[in-house]
């Protein structure tokens, strides 16, 4: 269980996502024991809004900016929602998006994770601009450390993408099974990182 949003240590993208939702859902969300400083819900205007966060962190290597996001999967608001958008129309949006804003980042010990609805390497259903955009856009300039993981036979859409300052020292996943029961079609994932000597 989460500490309630009076918790500094908890920050969170805004409640709007484009869905119908209760107040207290939310897309994204970033807990730190530390708390945070330098906090951002919207990133930039060029994004959506609802699924993006950001704060800076203090670690054990020092202050680390962590970018918390949920990239649209690809039928968002095709077939429900504004009923208005053409498959993976929303999610290369926000790609494009995402690319302008880490353009303008020094990208110094820097971790964005999240929900990037995209497997890697591609499914074959995905088309191949929609994985370059992925790859342009994150790829391009951050390592995606769990690009390989697996669970159960199905891929991670969940990632954690690091500077190239940082490395993960070791990957692992959080089973979304309880033992009888699904409890999400994600399993979690969970890394511990450390900075790359010089």
């Amino acid at each position: 269980f989460l500490p309630d949003s009076g918790d500094t240590r908890l920050i969170t993208s805004s409640e709007d996502y484009g869905y119908r939702s209760e107040p207290s859902q939310r897309k994204v969300l970033l807990w730190s024991r530390n708390g945070w400083h330098d906090m951002d819900t919207r990133g930039s205007d060029d994004l959506p809004s609802g699924r993006f966060v950001s704060g800076v962190t203090e670690t054990p290597i020092g202050d680390i900016l962590v970018i918390g996001i949920c990239i649209p999967w690809f039928n968002a608001h095709v077939s429900d929602g504004h009923k208005n958008r053409k498959q993976w129309q929303d999610h290369l949006s926000y790609l494009d998006a995402l690319d302008r804003f880490l353009d303008n980042l020094p990208l110094q010990r820097t971790i964005l994770i999240g929900d990037y609805n995209q497997r890697i390497p591609k499914r074959e259903k995905t088309p191949p601009e929609v994985f370059m955009a992925l790859h342009r856009a994150v790829a391009a300039r951050m390592t995606i450390a769990t690009s390989a993981m697996g669970f159960q036979g199905d891929r991670a859409i969940d990632h954690i993408a690091l500077s190239r300052d940082l490395t993960a020292e070791s990957l692992g996943v959080i089973s979304n099974f309880d033992g009888k029961t699904k409890l999400s079609d994600h399993f979690g994932i969970v890394a511990e990182l450390s900075a790359k000597k010089t």
